[in-house]
């Protein structure tokens, strides 16, 4: 026991002297580096002129290009402000592009290269053309301090568009870029006809009356991680409780056998740390959007945040704007694809997006949602299609269902240790209890949903 102490100690004395000299190099090596080059960034506009302003439209597109491409909002201690985005434009004749030392890094923002001394992100189609061809111009804006490349005359052009067909869908036209491929609609034109889908079951709920659209959190891994961690984590503090507390506690527990004691810690961790993730959750879920199509009063409810006033529009007045990127990340150079649905009115910032797999997902759900408000669809079950262990008779959620056909799936397979170890994890995930919540809360977050209208 004492020698376990010792071991705790020494590992917390190590862990924090290393953090204490990464914070001091840090301080030091990184600071002054981004010091430098913001000054010569603030210099160049102070000195230069700009030539032209992004619209509105374009400042969305290299929004979203920084976030995929170079920064990471998970757990980002500095995540992506749209005031620091400039809409002015400058010129560079004769660019100087260099490859920044990665003791040089910035940590709000991954770049690679520097612009004439101070630090600059060149997107996936400008960085592809930096490899084997000289740059004599280049234009970009700037986000804080940093530039962003959004052209190169004769070169790369991130805003350029053409018209094009999709290969799943030859019938229908899209405006192309170097970075995304877009298609644009409304509730007044006709549909897309392609085959109607649910991708990433973004519709949560269908009746005679309404559909309902959101991002549901609500699977039955998350939920199977979160009470397997919470389970362990209940373990762990229970044997402490076991080992340190009860010998300084009240008496009755210090007379109490180990087993008693340990009972009695988890059966309180274990459900203060489940429920402490739900209402974390269902707090969350708060910010999300909601989308309502009413059809039978054939109107669209836009509802951004539970604090964001419920913009109501009719149908025929609803756009829509799906926009597939296809950009590559800052760093290991791995693919970023990622599509939007984006639900717009004439009204000014009124507006909704909801993120699926790609732009032929997006053209299906579109298609869906056309089909209900036109009175030809009343059903989503079987148009999450492709999606695995799911069918199509599948409700749109998580429950035991679920449970039964893994657990059959495994028996099937005749695999003895692999089933062994499927028991373990369902044991200590509490058997169907995770596929139990995710269907409960599933119907709540619906539920929710149309409280907002």
């Amino acid at each position: 026991m004492h020698l376990a102490i010792v071991i705790v100690k020494l590992y917390i004395f190590f862990l924090s002297l290393f953090k204490l000299v990464q914070w001091l190099f840090l301080r030091k090596r990184w600071t002054g580096s981004k010091r430098s080059q913001c000054s010569a960034a603030r210099s160049f506009r102070e000195c230069g002129t700009p030539f032209q302003q992004l619209s509105t439209a374009e400042t969305e597109v290299i929004s979203t290009l920084i976030q995929l491409e170079a920064m990471d909002s998970i757990g980002r201690k500095h995540p992506f402000n749209p005031k620091e985005l400039s809409p002015d434009v400058y010129r560079i004749v004769n660019p100087a592009i260099e490859k920044k030392p990665w003791l040089q890094s910035n940590t709000d923002i991954t770049v690679q290269n520097t612009l004439n001394g101070f630090e600059a992100l060149i997107p996936s189609p400008g960085r592809r053309y930096l490899q084997r061809n000289e740059i004599s111009e280049i234009h970009f804006v700037f986000y804080g301090d940093i530039a962003v490349a959004i052209r190169a005359p004769g070169h790369f052009d991130i805003f350029e568009q053409q018209k094009a067909k999709p290969l799943f869908a030859r019938h229908l036209s899209i405006t192309k870029t170097q970075i995304s491929s877009t298609y644009t609609s409304s509730g007044a034109l006709e549909s897309p006809k392609v085959q109607p889908s649910n991708s990433d079951r973004l519709i949560r709920h269908m009746d005679n009356t309404r559909a309902i659209m959101f991002k549901d959190s609500c699977l039955a891994n998350g939920y199977m991680l979160i009470i397997g961690t919470a389970g362990v984590l209940s373990l762990i503090i229970a044997l402490i409780y076991i080992g340190v507390v009860s010998d300084v506690g009240p008496a009755y527990l210090a007379e109490a056998s180990p087993g008693l004691t340990l009972a009695i810690a988890i059966s309180l961790i274990w459900p203060l740390l489940v429920a402490g993730f739900i209402a974390v959750d269902h707090i969350q879920f708060n910010r999300q959007p909601v989308i309502v199509f009413n059809r039978e009063q054939r109107l669209v409810y836009l509802s951004p945040s539970t604090g964001e006033k419920t913009i109501v529009i009719p149908w025929h007045k609803l756009n829509i704007s799906i926009r597939h990127l296809d950009l590559r990340g800052v760093g290991l150079e791995y693919p970023v694809n990622f599509a939007q649905l984006k639900f717009t009115s004439t009204t000014p910032d009124s507006s909704v997006v909801l993120g699926t797999q790609s732009l032929a997902a997006g053209i299906g759900i579109w298609q869906t949602l056309h089909s209900y408000m036109l009175k030809e669809l009343h059903c989503i079950r079987g148009l999450d299609k492709g999606m695995a262990e799911y069918r199509p008779e599948d409700p749109p959620r998580d429950d035991v269902y679920l449970f039964t056909r893994r657990f059959r799936q495994k028996l099937d397979e005749k695999d003895f240790f692999a089933l062994i170890g499927w028991l373990i994890l369902a044991a200590l995930t509490l058997g169907p209890l995770p596929y139990i919540l995710a269907s409960v809360c599933s119907r709540c977050r619906a539920r929710q949903a149309i409280r907002r209208i």
